[in-house]
Protein backbone atom coordinates (compact mmCIF):
# COMPACT_ATOMS: atom_id res chain seq x y z
CA UNK A 1 0.00 0.00 0.00
CA UNK A 2 1.65 3.17 -0.92
CA UNK A 3 2.05 5.87 1.41
CA UNK A 4 -0.65 8.48 2.34
CA UNK A 5 0.00 12.28 2.97
CA UNK A 6 -2.02 13.86 5.60
CA UNK A 7 -2.39 17.64 5.05
CA UNK A 8 -2.19 19.88 8.37
CA UNK A 9 -4.38 23.49 6.70
CA UNK A 10 -3.42 26.46 8.64
CA UNK A 11 -5.43 29.62 7.83
CA UNK A 12 -3.02 32.67 8.19
CA UNK A 13 -4.75 35.18 10.07
CA UNK A 14 -2.31 38.18 7.96
CA UNK A 15 -0.06 37.79 4.93
CA UNK A 16 3.26 37.86 6.80
CA UNK A 17 2.06 34.46 8.81
CA UNK A 18 2.21 32.53 6.01
CA UNK A 19 6.11 32.62 5.89
CA UNK A 20 6.93 32.48 9.45
CA UNK A 21 9.09 29.89 10.32
CA UNK A 22 8.26 26.58 11.75
CA UNK A 23 11.79 26.00 13.56
CA UNK A 24 11.84 25.95 17.28
CA UNK A 25 12.33 29.66 18.24
CA UNK A 26 10.47 30.17 21.54
CA UNK A 27 7.38 31.13 19.71
CA UNK A 28 5.23 28.17 21.39
CA UNK A 29 4.94 27.46 17.65
CA UNK A 30 2.14 24.70 17.81
CA UNK A 31 0.51 22.99 14.84
CA UNK A 32 -2.99 21.89 14.22
CA UNK A 33 -3.96 18.42 15.22
CA UNK A 34 -3.43 15.66 13.47
CA UNK A 35 -6.83 14.24 11.90
CA UNK A 36 -8.87 11.74 14.10
CA UNK A 37 -9.00 7.88 13.44
CA UNK A 38 -11.88 6.58 12.36
CA UNK A 39 -13.39 4.81 15.29
CA UNK A 40 -14.71 1.50 13.82
CA UNK A 41 -11.61 0.48 13.26
CA UNK A 42 -9.82 1.49 16.51
CA UNK A 43 -12.51 -0.37 18.52
CA UNK A 44 -14.67 -2.88 16.28
CA UNK A 45 -12.69 -5.41 17.35
CA UNK A 46 -14.56 -5.59 20.75
CA UNK A 47 -17.99 -6.17 19.42
CA UNK A 48 -17.02 -9.92 18.43
CA UNK A 49 -15.20 -10.35 21.52
CA UNK A 50 -18.16 -10.27 23.96
CA UNK A 51 -20.27 -13.22 22.13
CA UNK A 52 -17.01 -15.15 21.61
CA UNK A 53 -16.11 -15.17 25.24
CA UNK A 54 -19.90 -15.84 26.17
CA UNK A 55 -19.37 -19.16 23.87
CA UNK A 56 -15.84 -20.27 25.60
CA UNK A 57 -17.16 -19.65 28.84
CA UNK A 58 -20.32 -22.41 27.98
CA UNK A 59 -17.74 -24.55 26.26
CA UNK A 60 -16.18 -24.78 29.56
CA UNK A 61 -19.14 -25.33 31.24
CA UNK A 62 -21.08 -27.39 29.49
CA UNK A 63 -19.43 -30.83 30.64
CA UNK A 64 -19.42 -30.35 34.02
CA UNK A 65 -23.59 -28.62 33.97
CA UNK A 66 -24.46 -31.66 31.51
CA UNK A 67 -25.48 -28.66 29.24
CA UNK A 68 -25.90 -29.50 25.83
CA UNK A 69 -22.99 -29.03 22.97
CA UNK A 70 -23.91 -29.14 19.98
CA UNK A 71 -21.38 -28.45 16.88
CA UNK A 72 -23.09 -25.54 15.49
CA UNK A 73 -21.40 -23.77 18.91
CA UNK A 74 -17.68 -24.38 18.07
CA UNK A 75 -18.51 -23.33 14.65
CA UNK A 76 -19.88 -19.71 16.01
CA UNK A 77 -16.93 -19.75 17.95
CA UNK A 78 -14.19 -20.26 15.39
CA UNK A 79 -15.96 -17.38 13.13
CA UNK A 80 -15.68 -15.36 15.85
CA UNK A 81 -12.50 -15.69 17.04
CA UNK A 82 -11.33 -14.93 13.35
CA UNK A 83 -12.60 -11.66 13.34
CA UNK A 84 -11.88 -10.92 16.61
CA UNK A 85 -7.82 -12.00 15.07
CA UNK A 86 -8.67 -9.52 11.62
CA UNK A 87 -10.16 -6.83 13.19
CA UNK A 88 -6.99 -6.52 15.92
CA UNK A 89 -4.76 -6.56 13.46
CA UNK A 90 -6.52 -3.83 11.84
CA UNK A 91 -6.33 -2.42 15.53
CA UNK A 92 -3.07 -2.72 15.52
CA UNK A 93 -1.96 -1.20 11.90
CA UNK A 94 -3.72 1.67 12.66
CA UNK A 95 -1.87 2.42 16.04
CA UNK A 96 1.34 1.39 14.14
CA UNK A 97 0.01 3.80 11.39
CA UNK A 98 -0.72 6.74 13.98
CA UNK A 99 2.44 6.47 15.40
CA UNK A 100 4.38 7.13 12.49
CA UNK A 101 2.54 10.04 11.43
CA UNK A 102 2.98 11.48 15.07
CA UNK A 103 6.95 10.99 14.70
CA UNK A 104 5.76 12.92 11.09
CA UNK A 105 4.28 15.90 12.77
CA UNK A 106 7.44 16.17 15.25
CA UNK A 107 9.54 15.99 12.47
CA UNK A 108 7.78 18.62 10.34
CA UNK A 109 8.22 21.17 13.71
CA UNK A 110 11.56 20.55 14.14
CA UNK A 111 13.18 20.91 11.20
CA UNK A 112 10.68 22.44 8.12
CA UNK A 113 11.16 23.19 4.06
CA UNK A 114 9.05 25.16 2.70
CA UNK A 115 7.98 25.12 -1.07
CA UNK A 116 4.91 26.56 -3.19
CA UNK A 117 2.58 24.66 -3.59
CA UNK A 118 -1.46 25.19 -5.37
CA UNK A 119 -4.82 23.70 -4.63
CA UNK A 120 -7.97 22.51 -6.84
CA UNK A 121 -11.16 22.85 -5.08
CA UNK A 122 -13.82 20.63 -5.78
CA UNK A 123 -16.40 22.49 -7.45
CA UNK A 124 -20.08 22.06 -7.94
CA UNK A 125 -21.37 19.96 -10.90
CA UNK A 126 -21.99 22.27 -13.48
CA UNK A 127 -20.21 25.78 -11.67
CA UNK A 128 -16.53 25.71 -12.34
CA UNK A 129 -16.10 28.69 -9.76
CA UNK A 130 -18.25 27.58 -7.16
CA UNK A 131 -17.15 25.25 -4.86
CA UNK A 132 -18.49 22.61 -3.20
CA UNK A 133 -18.63 23.95 0.57
CA UNK A 134 -20.33 21.73 3.08
CA UNK A 135 -21.99 24.72 5.46
CA UNK A 136 -21.63 23.42 9.16
CA UNK A 137 -24.12 24.58 12.11
CA UNK A 138 -21.78 27.67 13.16
CA UNK A 139 -21.73 29.13 9.75
CA UNK A 140 -18.17 27.80 9.15
CA UNK A 141 -17.87 26.04 5.39
CA UNK A 142 -15.90 22.68 4.87
CA UNK A 143 -13.82 22.58 2.08
CA UNK A 144 -12.00 19.80 0.26
CA UNK A 145 -10.22 19.95 -2.63
CA UNK A 146 -6.68 18.89 -3.67
CA UNK A 147 -2.90 19.86 -2.93
CA UNK A 148 -0.16 19.67 -5.71
CA UNK A 149 3.19 20.26 -4.74
CA UNK A 150 6.67 19.39 -5.55
CA UNK A 151 9.58 17.94 -3.23
CA UNK A 152 13.14 17.82 -5.40
CA UNK A 153 11.63 17.98 -8.63
CA UNK A 154 9.06 15.38 -7.55
CA UNK A 155 5.03 15.99 -7.71
CA UNK A 156 2.71 14.94 -4.77
CA UNK A 157 -0.77 14.98 -5.03
CA UNK A 158 -2.85 14.84 -2.03
CA UNK A 159 -6.45 15.49 -0.72
CA UNK A 160 -7.53 18.11 1.69
CA UNK A 161 -10.36 18.83 3.69
CA UNK A 162 -10.26 22.27 5.91
CA UNK A 163 -12.93 23.86 8.58
CA UNK A 164 -13.35 27.79 7.35
CA UNK A 165 -14.64 30.15 10.00
CA UNK A 166 -17.58 32.25 9.05
CA UNK A 167 -16.01 35.82 7.25
CA UNK A 168 -13.09 33.53 6.60
CA UNK A 169 -11.91 33.44 2.92
CA UNK A 170 -11.38 29.65 2.19
CA UNK A 171 -8.98 28.82 -0.88
CA UNK A 172 -10.32 29.02 -4.42
CA UNK A 173 -9.05 26.60 -7.20
CA UNK A 174 -5.84 28.00 -8.30
CA UNK A 175 -4.44 29.69 -5.22
CA UNK A 176 -1.00 29.09 -4.54
CA UNK A 177 -0.40 27.82 -0.67
CA UNK A 178 2.93 27.78 0.90
CA UNK A 179 3.66 23.99 2.12
CA UNK A 180 6.34 23.09 4.66
CA UNK A 181 7.07 19.66 4.78
CA UNK A 182 10.15 17.74 7.05
CA UNK A 183 13.93 18.86 5.67
CA UNK A 184 15.29 15.60 4.16
CA UNK A 185 12.30 13.99 2.93
CA UNK A 186 13.46 11.58 0.32
CA UNK A 187 10.20 10.85 -1.85
CA UNK A 188 6.48 11.73 -0.90
CA UNK A 189 6.23 12.85 2.65
CA UNK A 190 3.45 11.53 5.37
CA UNK A 191 2.75 15.12 7.04
CA UNK A 192 3.09 18.45 5.50
CA UNK A 193 1.19 21.87 6.52
CA UNK A 194 -0.24 23.89 4.40
CA UNK A 195 -0.31 27.81 4.79
CA UNK A 196 -3.36 30.01 3.02
CA UNK A 197 -4.18 33.81 3.05
CA UNK A 198 -5.95 35.29 0.46
CA UNK A 199 -4.28 38.21 0.53
CA UNK A 200 -0.79 36.48 0.44
CA UNK A 201 -2.53 34.79 -2.65
CA UNK A 202 -3.08 37.47 -4.49
CA UNK A 203 -0.12 39.23 -4.18
CA UNK A 204 2.00 36.20 -5.24
CA UNK A 205 -0.66 35.83 -8.51
CA UNK A 206 0.05 39.70 -8.73
CA UNK A 207 3.38 39.10 -9.46
CA UNK A 208 2.86 36.83 -12.04
CA UNK A 209 2.34 37.92 -16.10
CA UNK A 210 -0.85 40.01 -15.80
CA UNK A 211 -2.99 37.89 -17.88
CA UNK A 212 -2.05 35.01 -15.66
CA UNK A 213 -3.35 37.21 -12.22
CA UNK A 214 -6.37 38.16 -13.62
CA UNK A 215 -7.55 34.16 -14.75
CA UNK A 216 -7.01 34.91 -18.43
CA UNK A 217 -6.06 31.62 -20.26
CA UNK A 218 -2.38 32.23 -20.95
CA UNK A 219 -1.19 32.37 -24.54
CA UNK A 220 2.35 31.99 -25.61
CA UNK A 221 5.01 30.76 -23.65
CA UNK A 222 6.46 33.24 -20.89
CA UNK A 223 5.07 33.04 -16.88
CA UNK A 224 6.70 34.94 -14.48
CA UNK A 225 6.47 33.77 -10.87
CA UNK A 226 7.55 34.73 -7.75
CA UNK A 227 9.76 32.11 -5.79
CA UNK A 228 9.06 31.67 -1.93
CA UNK A 229 11.74 34.04 -0.67
CA UNK A 230 9.81 36.98 -2.87
CA UNK A 231 12.48 37.46 -5.64
CA UNK A 232 11.31 37.13 -9.03
CA UNK A 233 12.63 34.15 -11.16
CA UNK A 234 13.59 34.65 -14.40
CA UNK A 235 10.57 33.81 -17.08
CA UNK A 236 10.14 30.60 -18.06
CA UNK A 237 9.83 29.11 -21.69
CA UNK A 238 6.90 26.67 -22.16
CA UNK A 239 7.37 24.66 -25.27
CA UNK A 240 3.76 22.81 -24.72
CA UNK A 241 1.97 25.82 -23.20
CA UNK A 242 -0.58 26.29 -26.43
CA UNK A 243 -1.10 22.32 -26.05
CA UNK A 244 -1.72 22.50 -22.46
CA UNK A 245 -4.35 25.67 -22.88
CA UNK A 246 -6.27 23.82 -25.90
CA UNK A 247 -6.30 20.57 -23.91
CA UNK A 248 -7.94 22.60 -20.55
CA UNK A 249 -10.58 24.25 -23.26
CA UNK A 250 -11.28 20.60 -24.92
CA UNK A 251 -11.63 19.25 -21.80
CA UNK A 252 -13.80 21.99 -20.60
CA UNK A 253 -16.58 20.48 -23.13
CA UNK A 254 -16.05 16.44 -22.35
CA UNK A 255 -19.13 15.26 -21.27
CA UNK A 256 -17.84 12.51 -19.20
CA UNK A 257 -14.69 13.64 -17.88
CA UNK A 258 -14.59 17.13 -15.00
CA UNK A 259 -11.27 19.17 -16.20
CA UNK A 260 -9.44 22.30 -14.44
CA UNK A 261 -6.80 24.38 -16.03
CA UNK A 262 -4.53 26.00 -13.60
CA UNK A 263 -2.27 28.98 -13.84
CA UNK A 264 1.28 29.17 -13.02
CA UNK A 265 2.46 29.44 -9.45
CA UNK A 266 5.69 30.28 -7.93
CA UNK A 267 6.26 26.15 -7.56
CA UNK A 268 4.68 25.71 -10.99
CA UNK A 269 6.15 27.58 -14.02
CA UNK A 270 3.55 26.40 -16.71
CA UNK A 271 -0.11 25.52 -16.90
CA UNK A 272 -1.07 22.17 -15.62
CA UNK A 273 -4.31 20.31 -16.59
CA UNK A 274 -6.04 18.79 -13.94
CA UNK A 275 -8.55 15.93 -14.91
CA UNK A 276 -10.58 13.96 -13.26
CA UNK A 277 -14.36 11.39 -12.93
CA UNK A 278 -17.04 13.89 -11.39
CA UNK A 279 -17.04 13.54 -8.23
CA UNK A 280 -14.02 11.82 -7.17
CA UNK A 281 -10.64 12.97 -5.96
CA UNK A 282 -8.35 10.69 -8.11
CA UNK A 283 -7.41 12.53 -11.15
CA UNK A 284 -4.34 12.45 -13.97
CA UNK A 285 -2.55 15.53 -13.91
CA UNK A 286 -0.26 16.81 -17.57
CA UNK A 287 1.90 18.97 -17.20
CA UNK A 288 5.60 19.71 -18.55
CA UNK A 289 8.56 18.90 -17.31
CA UNK A 290 12.10 20.13 -18.34
CA UNK A 291 10.68 20.92 -21.58
CA UNK A 292 8.44 17.21 -22.13
CA UNK A 293 4.79 17.13 -21.55
CA UNK A 294 4.15 14.74 -19.02
CA UNK A 295 1.27 13.37 -17.28
CA UNK A 296 1.07 11.36 -13.83
CA UNK A 297 -1.94 8.72 -13.42
CA UNK A 298 -4.54 8.80 -10.88
CA UNK A 299 -2.26 5.50 -8.52
CA UNK A 300 0.89 8.35 -8.93
CA UNK A 301 4.05 7.10 -9.80
CA UNK A 302 6.95 8.76 -11.81
CA UNK A 303 6.23 11.13 -14.68
CA UNK A 304 5.19 9.61 -18.36
CA UNK A 305 5.79 10.90 -21.12
CA UNK A 306 2.68 12.32 -23.42
CA UNK A 307 2.23 12.83 -27.17
CA UNK A 308 1.62 16.50 -27.65
CA UNK A 309 -0.26 15.87 -30.98
CA UNK A 310 -3.93 15.44 -29.81
CA UNK A 311 -5.61 16.66 -27.28
CA UNK A 312 -8.68 14.27 -27.61
CA UNK A 313 -5.92 11.20 -27.41
CA UNK A 314 -4.70 12.41 -24.00
CA UNK A 315 -8.11 12.79 -22.75
CA UNK A 316 -8.86 9.61 -24.15
CA UNK A 317 -6.44 8.09 -22.47
CA UNK A 318 -6.75 9.69 -19.23
CA UNK A 319 -10.30 8.50 -19.02
CA UNK A 320 -9.34 4.79 -19.62
CA UNK A 321 -6.51 5.60 -16.76
CA UNK A 322 -9.30 7.18 -14.24
CA UNK A 323 -11.32 3.81 -15.20
CA UNK A 324 -9.14 1.64 -14.76
CA UNK A 325 -9.00 -0.37 -17.99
Amino acid sequence: MSQTTTVLVELADDPGAVERPLAADGTGLVLPPLPARTGWRRWAWTVPTVPAVVLVTYRQLAPSQGWPLPAAVLGVLAVLLLLVAVLALARYLDDRDAQRESRARDALLADAERTTGSVLVDSTAGSGEAAALRVLPDGAARVSGRLTFSVDHLPVRTSFTVPVPAGTDGPRSGDPVAVWYPRGTDGRPRVVLVRYQRSWADDLLGAMHPEHAAGAAPSGAAATAASPDGAQPPAAESAHQDFLVALGREGAEHPHLDVEQVPPTGAWRTVRVDVSLPGSTRSVLVYEDDDELVYIGPDGGAPQPLDPTDPSAALDLAERLLRGS
